[in-house]
């Protein structure tokens, strides 16, 4: 039997108004009519040898810029809409071999889908004189063309969660229309204005389980809003100069380069770099994933670097302090955590696909020896991109939105019934068990 999703269709007199405008928004943004048929595709994605569960893998909709990404449990849930019961379901995990299974074979409760490890032989690597240097140059040169220098939609998913202690204490997610203004090349002085005009955000749906209490306690730490459009700050793609793409920077880093295999056999250039050791700055550490026939950047993983502690403890540390409990006088120590961006080829063009953000604050009041520890971890998934001119051109996104608010203060109670037909990240059994507690608290 397939396991069809269907929206209820018969409604009641009084609804009837509320659900047109949504209907007819939900159209005019390219989301589902309330009326239109989906085909749920439900699996685990891991290691063919090994069993382990692979994390954010990428999974797309052949002939569509429709996309999904696994959770942490390597879990996934994709609602196919019926006009692409035809197409392919194509899932991808950097160093493995692509999946790719047709839909109409797949809408059964649950697939287990195994990917196999590939690795490069000796009599494989192909010895080409490009430097790190060099491929990253080309990286950028090709930015216009592999991700489109016109203006785009993006609709994402977004999921944030803070805690204390370890201890989770307010969970949110929403459903937004991002427009971006395209990825082209400009000169570092451009970038203020690029943050200006790009990534205006538009509230779709959202949802928030808070201790209010607690997180208010933390008063300016706990109580900062979410910004929309901060989360795609973070797509280094767009956002190149001044960081480790900028040729400007290069002096500043060390780098080293391999050869290794990625989506359908395409050799990837596997770029490790940190701050030169004399370089007394706050830069970062990481690692470059640049495919090379296109030398389009897929995977971008950022730390603070180790070697900027002492910068960070001699000249930053204390220019900034901060209140919390009603106590002022805490002190920052430096954040330690990571951010990982992937782009991924959708109906041949290749898009922003994913942000991942984790990191841990530890505050220090030097007068009482008193501790806190705190954390924010933010996962977008981008599910669809646009590039029609006519939504573009009525397109109504606002930076201030979620600033200053929360987003089910600005967006009102959330409509449960809507998340059943979105496709968004599904959350893992220990993610729910701490929902739960928060829950059961208020």
């Amino acid at each position: 039997m397939l396991a069809r999703v269907s929206d209820a269709c018969l409604i009641t007199q009084s609804m009837r108004k509320v659900i047109f405008f949504f209907a007819l928004f939900f159209t005019l943004m390219d989301f589902p009519s309330l009326c239109q048929e989906f085909y749920m595709i439900k699996g685990t994605i891991s290691d063919n040898s090994t069993n382990i569960v692979l994390p954010f893998a990428q999974i797309s909709v052949s002939n569509s810029t429709i996309g999904i990404a696994s959770n942490t449990d390597g879990y996934f849930e994709i609602n196919i809409p019926n006009e692409h019961l035809k197409d392919s379901l194509v899932v991808y995990y950097l160093g493995y071999e692509s999946f790719k299974g047709k839909i109409s074979e797949m809408l059964n409760d649950q697939n287990s889908i195994r990917l196999n490890p590939v690795v490069l032989s000796l009599s494989e690597i192909e010895i080409i004189g490009l430097t790190a240097q060099e491929v990253i140059r080309r990286a950028v040169a090709n930015i216009p063309d592999n991700y489109g220098s016109g203006p785009m939609i993006l609709t994402a998913f977004i999921r944030v969660q803070k805690m204390i202690n370890n201890k989770l204490v307010e969970f949110a997610e929403a459903v937004i229309n991002d427009e971006k203004d395209g990825y082209y090349l400009y000169k570092q002085k451009a970038l203020p204005e690029k943050y200006r005009k790009s990534n205006l955000p538009e509230l779709v749906k959202a949802r928030v389980i808070s201790d209010t209490i607690l997180v208010n306690s933390l008063d300016e730490v706990g109580k900062n809003a979410y910004c929309l459009s901060c989360y795609f700050t973070r797509d280094i793609v767009e956002f190149y100069p001044g960081t480790v793409f900028d040729e400007k920077e290069f002096k500043k880093y060390d780098f080293h380069m391999e050869e290794i295999i990625g989506q359908q056999g395409k050799k990837i250039y596997h770029i490790r770099f940190d701050q030169k050791d004399k370089i007394r700055e706050s830069l970062w550490q990481g690692e470059l994933f640049i495919d090379a026939g296109e030398f389009a950047v897929e995977k971008v993983i950022l730390k603070p670097s180790l070697k900027n502690f002492d910068h960070y403890n001699r000249k930053t540390k204390y220019m900034r302090t901060y209140t919390i409990r009603n106590m002022p006088g805490w002190i920052q120590e430096i954040p330690l955590g990571q951010t990982e961006v992937t782009y991924s080829t959708r109906n041949g063009k290749w898009f922003l696909n994913t942000i991942r953000n984790e990191y841990w604050m530890t505050y220090n009041h030097p007068g009482t020896g008193q501790m806190l520890k705190y954390g924010y971890k933010d996962e977008v998934v981008v599910t669809d991109v646009s590039c029609d001119p006519e939504k573009i051109k009525s397109f109504n996104g606002d930076k201030s939105v979620g600033r200053n608010r929360r987003w089910d203060q600005i967006i009102g109670q959330p409509d449960e019934t809507f998340w059943s037909h979105y496709n968004y990240l599904p959350i893992e059994e220990t993610l729910k068990n701490a929902i739960r507690k928060i829950s059961d608290s208020q």
